[in-house]
């Protein structure tokens, strides 16, 4: 059968679909027959012929030729040898390039090749690539509905496959600015006397005009190119050779490139918005006094192939202070790695430059890496410099090599805002609570750069759907269609969305996305217990990471239904403010739950880490060593080590609903389970709502954690015991009418209360209203230490602080225990007096001289609560005196408040939570 064009992408493998447009001025030439061989495309292709000139007539300075090969037919209008006239290109043709063709002559005849917006040019085999020369120009401008598409003619017969690459040469544009690689070797640097061959016998380049235009690059997409001449030889998608900043360069995709994405040889050119998607070596590569600009830069490696997200060198060949110097700035970028990916970032051979406000994660080598004297003597002169940038990589940064005495690490740990953590990209590119959090670099300085206030190649108020490469690029935000691997398909659907079955054990990393709806089969353990010793792991052990994707939701349908994160594993739980990561009910998500109510509906999420405790299995055994573990609630598995900086992931904006499976009296499901969870855990907005037993429960540890919402949950909201260490700031407490014990309860060992390491949490800014059925706001006990600042505590029915135990009011005295700016209003004894040990502790402590703690019913007259919307505080609470806990430790933020929130405009807890109280805060 004969298609044509406006039917072509129709039966693309990436189902593009080009707009025709008209206009240009056409000649019908002559018409020849051309016949290559098979395209790389795999398997029997069904044979098609595909009609791209569908009036029959092409521009003047082309030709109507009819390709053959295994595939089928193209008829298309073939553009051959070199381009002395001007050429416009008329958008309902498709275009054939005919071995190397080249715009211009360098030194003769400077001419423009116009492509509009939606026009498609192919090549047949490595030896067809494009050719701007010096002088010439490429004016292609496409749009954001009809980019240009510069492809291999077996994507036009859609015979490609997802690894395809090196069908077609690419495309290469030579200019007239400095470089500092000359033939000439007496030549200088930057003068019209250095020029350089190009690569791919693609003429010369380079000379003196840094301002130099060689037209117009925007909405273009390079596709399945690249030609490996050689090893010192080889094709980049496009290669930018002694190109000037007169060129106008953004929205650029290259995908499925055999060798780099896009090379920069000297010069000076500026682009933004640049996507680099599968590309075989560099996705961004630079040499040769390269000295331009990159705002909004995306590289996204394949699974099986790639090497560095960029590769910046000056000049190699012991040549590293060959001026003028590459010297870029890079700004807003994010790189993601692949399985095969080397490195994030390789700055080396003496090259400056500036990298800031950068997202660089999941390479298998390192994230940055900084190479050869003459580059550390760039860093060391303020030359080369990187700030606001976020890692999260096998090995974030690059040990030394040989020789080099340079403490890199060091260098960039007191440089502005670099983070090494887990990621929390939202859709595998788009930022996320982590990367949000990173400050970023002040770019007013320089007008080219959108002085933005994100790091990474997107903002963070962009969706999968509505971003800047939506509609002209493909393979960044993929729909899929079956369940992830390492999951099971099902026949259910709810809400549209199929529901796909996770079981069993999980030992390889697995990502679950929002395009479905997950259900939990009995017990699922991530990984395969590593042991206590992150050195030594246990023979038999399995590392895996599970990924939970923002907007997604996972359910259980029945107490044995919840999941296990093991030690040596990881769960990123990366849910943002808008699309929250749900665990839940199979009664909520199908829309039957009892959103006031219900308990006891599904299991709960344990997390086991390495980091100390002080229960011991072996009662032989030490605590916070590696020989001290422990049994798990609910068969969990086992918990402990001595590694306090462990670390299990992260939750960002997660919800725990329902959960708790009482197993008998000793044996209970937690909301969530921190079981020796170490402080290299991230933990930022997290709700456990209407739990059976308690909201969270931290066994020991040293996890910190933020922004944590606890709603209705049945027994304790806030629990922790076996030598807890970790912090808290932002801690809401809202208890259920119908059940509740305490809001806190604190020990350190029960029957052993002086175990060592001792519980010694912080926990400041909270705001815990009692219920109906509630208990006590605070019960510290069994020899817990602690220390509490910043809150507010009412609505009791027992008490508002209770000390019980005498271990426990020991550590008053010894300076463990202490109350700070801390007011309890309306409950039923603000201050617990049981005639115990703890009464005299509690009245000192709270009493203590320059605390500021307020006790509601001893003011003259006596106070009420003014808290406002349930929780926002009023007069009587603003008056009380906020202590600064940043000056305390730097984990904590400052602030001039008690509470959990500053005031109405206060809303952290609003938008992805579940609130069924009456009145809603």
């Amino acid at each position: 059968m004969t298609r044509k064009f406006n039917a072509l992408f129709v039966t693309s493998a990436l189902g593009l679909i080009l707009a025709s447009c008209g206009g240009g001025t056409s000649s019908p030439g002559s018409t020849n027959a051309v016949t290559i061989g098979g395209g790389g495309g795999g398997g029997a292709p069904t044979q098609v012929d595909i009609d791209l000139v569908p009036n029959d007539t092409c521009p003047t300075g082309t030709t109507i030729e009819t390709i053959t090969n295994s595939t089928g037919t193209v008829e298309a209008c073939t553009i051959t040898g070199v381009i002395t006239e001007n050429l416009t290109l008329t958008a309902e043709n498709g275009y054939a390039l005919e071995g190397a063709v080249f715009v211009g002559e360098d030194g003769g005849a400077n001419v423009a090749l116009t492509i509009p917006a939606g026009t498609t040019l192919f090549g047949k085999a490595g030896e067809d690539y494009l050719v701007i020369t010096r002088g010439s120009r490429l004016n292609a401008q496409g749009s954001v509905n009809g980019p240009i598409i510069m492809t291999s003619i077996q994507d036009v017969q859609g015979n490609v496959q997802p690894d395809s690459s090196a069908q077609w040469g690419g495309l290469v544009i030579n200019g007239f600015a400095p470089i500092n690689d000359c033939i000439d070797g007496t030549a200088v640097g930057g003068t019209a006397g250095c020029e350089k061959s190009g690569e791919g016998s693609s003429g010369l380049f380079g000379g003196d005009n840094p301002n130099d235009n060689s037209g117009v690059l925007q909405y273009l997409q390079v596709k399945y190119a690249g030609n490996l001449i050689n090893n010192d030889d080889e094709l980049n998608g496009i290669a930018f050779q002694g190109v000037g900043n007169g060129t106008i360069c953004d929205h650029i995709q290259v995908h499925n490139n055999a060798d780099d994405g896009v090379e920069f040889f000297g010069g000076a050119i500026e682009c933004k918005y640049m996507v680099m998607t599968g590309i075989a070596d560099d996705s961004f590569d630079y040499t040769d006094g390269w000295v331009g600009k990159v705002q909004y830069g995306l590289a996204i490696q394949a699974a099986g192939v790639g090497d560095r997200g960029l590769e910046g060198d000056n000049r190699g060949n012991n040549n590293n202070g060959k001026l003028p110097r590459s010297n870029p700035s890079f700004a807003n970028f994010t790189f993601v790695g692949g399985a095969s990916g080397d490195t994030g970032m390789v700055v080396r051979e003496g090259s400056a430059g500036r990298f800031c406000n950068g997202i660089v994660v999941g390479f298998q080598d390192a994230g940055i890496d900084v190479d050869q004297q003459a580059t550390i003597d760039e860093v060391t002169a303020g030359n080369l410099t990187f700030d606001s940038i976020f890692f999260d990589n096998n090995d974030n940064v690059e040990s030394g090599d040989s020789g080099e005495t340079f403490d890199f690490e060091a260098y960039l740990n007191s440089r502005s805002n670099i983070v090494q953590g887990n990621n929390s990209l939202v859709d595998g590119v788009l930022p996320g609570a982590a990367e949000q959090a990173v400050g970023t670099c002040d770019l007013s300085n320089d007008v080219f750069f959108d002085n933005v206030s994100y790091i990474g190649a997107f903002d963070p108020t962009e969706t999968k759907d509505s971003n800047w490469a939506t509609g002209w690029t493909f393979g960044i935000f993929e729909d899929v269609t079956d369940c992830p691997a390492g999951t099971l398909s099902t026949t259910d659907v709810v809400n549209g969305k199929k529901i796909c079955s996770v079981t069993g054990n999980i030992t390889s990393n697995l990502r679950l996305n929002s395009n479905f709806v997950y259900k939990l089969e009995g017990a699922v353990f991530v990984g395969v217990d590593a042991g206590a010793d992150p050195a030594n792991p246990i023979a038999g052990a399995s590392a895996a990471i599970l990924t939970i994707d923002a907007g997604t939701t996972v359910f259980g349908a029945a107490g044995e239904d919840y999941l296990v994160v093991t030690r040596g594993s990881q769960i990123r739980s990366n849910g943002t403010k808008t699309r929250p990561v749900t665990f839940t009910s199979r009664d909520d998500v199908f829309g039957t739950a009892d959103l006031a109510n219900d308990r006891a509906k599904w299991g709960g999420l344990v997390i086991n880490g390495r980091a100390p405790i002080n229960d011991c299995i072996d009662g032989t055994a030490t605590g916070g060593t590696i020989g001290c573990e422990k049994s798990g609630e609910g068969s969990s598995g086992l918990f402990g080590g001595a590694t306090a900086d462990d670390n299990s992931g992260n939750l960002f904006y997660t919800k725990v609903l329902f959960a708790g499976n009482l197993i008998n009296n000793e044996d209970e499901l937690n909301g969530i389970a921190f079981q020796g969870v170490g402080n290299s855990t991230q933990v930022d907005y997290i709700q456990i709502h209407n739990n059976a037993d308690d909201g969270i429960e931290m066994f020991g540890g040293t996890v910190n954690m933020k922004h944590v919402l606890l709603t209705g949950n049945a027994d304790d909201s806030m629990d922790w015991t076996d030598g807890w260490q970790g912090k808290a700031q932002y801690v809401m407490v809202v208890q259920a009418s119908d059940a509740g014990d305490r809001a806190i309860e604190g020990d350190n060992r029960k029957g052993s209360n002086a175990k060592l390491p001792r519980s010694m949490p912080t926990i400041a800014n909270y705001t815990f209203i009692g219920g109906a059925s509630g208990d006590s706001g605070m019960v510290i006990r069994e020899g817990t230490g602690g220390h509490f600042y910043n809150g507010v505590i009412t609505g009791f029915k027992d008490a508002g602080i209770d000390i019980d135990h005498t271990e426990t009011a020991n550590r008053v005295a010894a300076g463990d225990l202490s109350f700070n700016s801390i007011y309890v209003v309306d409950n039923k004894d603000n201050l617990e007096s049981d005639g115990d040990d703890g009464d005299a502790a509690l009245t000192a402590a709270f009493t203590a001289a320059g605390s500021n703690n307020v006790d509601g019913a001893t003011q003259v007259p006596a106070q009420n609560s003014t808290l406002t919307d349930l929780v926002v505080p009023g007069a009587n609470e603003a008056a009380v005196i906020a202590t600064d806990v940043s000056a305390i430790d730097g984990f904590f933020d400052a602030t001039t408040y008690i509470g959990a929130v500053k005031d109405a405009n206060d809303d952290w807890y609003k938008g992805w939570t579940l609130f069924v109280t009456n009145p809603q805060p």
